[in-house]
């Protein structure tokens, strides 16, 4: 296949792209492939956890899925970044393009490409996680035989499978308006049962309402001139089984970070439900991935790369924590009083040799100048806001590298900081028995050895927790306390015991 140079400049010319688009498929190919090419570096770091996931592989299915699709490589080549995007989230997530697996597919939605998951992608990552060894989601009409045994034991139903489903009709307005056939008769809602690795079951159940609020809030499917692109109406019961397991997989215990976070890329960046105004998802992922890459080399990103991301519900790894700019004398003598001392300056911000024993005074640690001591908790109260403590640990290497014990201090703070969130978020979900922030709170960080640990302590006492509750509901039962406060005595996390105490306490007391 031909290319030059023409071409390339025919693709960087903005007001050129969708005549050449048209023009040069081929070339639009290649431009696809070559960009796809540049991300080999930034999915084998963030698929490290993952041995079994191979760029050369998923590459391969990404190339034959542009290639059969025209929209799709125009899209590739218009917008690269939401192309990257949506590639770099299968390492993140460890699903597979390959299409006999049917987990997640690359499909053009709002003008980007995006990585659809589908209800079949998000089972598979319930159970690799471990939360549940499998999952069952069912639909369920009029003309079904069906039987509720309550929320710990499956249903009994029977249906015929092979029978026509019909359309997906949620609100009165669509029942009055479709007059066709139903064979299996009129939707009743769906169910989700959860088989936990203990041979539990767990069931949830969606009526028709919920599932039509969900619909209500998706974009795709508020913007009523683009309904008709909505994947609830080109593939309305996957993505009723979809927004059933979304709605429900938050209620099992067990640690979701990867869930949760593909979840919430489907619906802010897929417009499948509550979306944030405010976040800016395209520029969140790419900085996940960046900072990632800069936590991995202890490296920190330069100072002219892209507009950072602001601060919100959609951001990942969050802001790259980058030095301030320095400021000149001009700008301190023009700033008031009150604000020219509010920001911590340099050393060599001394404007005399009067005062450059001043800028280097020594704080009450021992080694550390009062300069770096303002400057390393900006850089930490930064940190804690946008969850970048990987790269804000580069920051602090790279900004007092000539003195050892101001790094030492700095990362010891930065251990504190993160240590005590984690604690925090630990302690508010035992007490409410939901531990969807410390999942947030776990899913933000980069990939390091504090997550890694974090994960592992994490889950360890929640285990713990979850064992006490049950041994706790049996021993109300029974009378017998033995075993409770028997493994109770064995716990070591004391915030745990602390709970336990206050609970018995309120019980005797009443």
């Amino acid at each position: 296949m031909a290319y030059n140079n023409q071409s390339r400049s025919s693709y960087d010319n903005k007001s050129n792209s969708k005549k050449d688009t048209k023009a040069n498929p081929m070339v639009l190919l290649d431009t696809a492939t070559r960009h796809l090419v540049t991300l080999e570096k930034e999915f084998t770091v963030a698929a490290s956890w993952n041995p079994s996931l191979s760029f050369a592989k998923e590459s391969v299915f990404a190339k034959n899925v542009i290639n059969n699709n025209s929209y799709l490589t125009e899209l590739a080549v218009q917008n690269p970044q939401s192309f990257g995007t949506a590639f770099l989230q299968l390492a993140t997530s460890g699903l597979s393009l390959d299409p006999a697996l049917k987990l997640a597919y690359l499909v053009p939605r709002m003008g980007r490409v995006f990585l659809d998951v589908s209800y079949i992608g998000l089972s598979r990552l319930a159970t690799d996680e471990g939360l549940c060894q499998d999952i069952v989601v069912e639909l369920v009409f009029t003309d079904d035989s069906f039987k509720s045994n309550g929320r710990r034991q499956s249903p009994e139903h029977s249906f015929d499978p092979f029978a026509d489903k019909g359309p997906l009709l949620l609100t009165p307005e669509e029942e009055k308006a479709y007059t066709g056939e139903r064979p299996r008769g009129v939707f009743r809602g769906v169910y989700v049962d959860y088989q936990m690795k203990d041979g539990r079951n767990l069931v949830y159940f969606l009526t028709r309402q919920e599932l039509a609020a969900a619909r209500s809030v998706s974009d795709s499917w508020k913007k009523t001139e683009k309904r008709a692109q909505s994947p609830w109406t080109t593939f309305p019961w996957q993505m009723v089984r979809k927004s059933a397991i979304k709605q429900t997989i938050h209620q099992i215990p067990g640690n979701r970070t990867r869930v949760a976070t593909i979840i919430d890329y489907l619906n802010k960046d897929g417009g499948e439900g509550f979306r944030d105004t405010n976040a800016t998802p395209l520029q969140s992922a790419q900085y996940e991935m960046s900072a990632r890459q800069a936590a991995a080399n202890h490296d920190v990103q330069p100072e002219n790369s892209e507009q950072q991301p602001v601060s919100s519900g959609n951001v990942y790894e969050g802001q790259v924590v980058t030095p301030e700019p320095q400021q000149t004398q001009t700008d301190v003598q023009h700033k008031p009083a009150s604000q020219a001392s509010e920001e911590p300056q340099p050393p060599h911000a001394a404007q005399n040799s009067e005062s450059t024993d001043g800028a280097q005074a020594m704080s009450d640690i021992p080694g550390v100048r009062v300069y770096a001591q303002r400057r390393i908790a900006k850089i930490i109260k930064r940190a804690s806001i946008q969850m970048a403590f990987e790269t804000s640990i580069s920051v602090i290497k790279t900004e007092f590298e000539f003195n050892e014990t101001e790094i030492a201090y700095g990362l010891r703070l930065i251990e504190e900081s993160r240590r005590n969130i984690l604690q925090a978020k630990l302690i508010l979900g035992i007490e409410n028995n939901d531990y969807s922030e410390l999942d947030k709170f776990l899913g933000k960080l980069a990939v390091c050895e504090f997550k890694t640990k974090s994960l592992e302590f994490t889950q360890e006492i929640r285990a713990i927790a979850d064992d006490l509750h049950a041994l706790y509901e049996a021993a109300k039962e029974t009378n017998n306390f033995t075993a409770f406060y028997s493994t109770l005595e064995t716990v070591t996390f004391n915030p745990l015991r602390k709970y336990w105490d206050g609970i018995i306490a309120s019980e005797k007391a009443a």
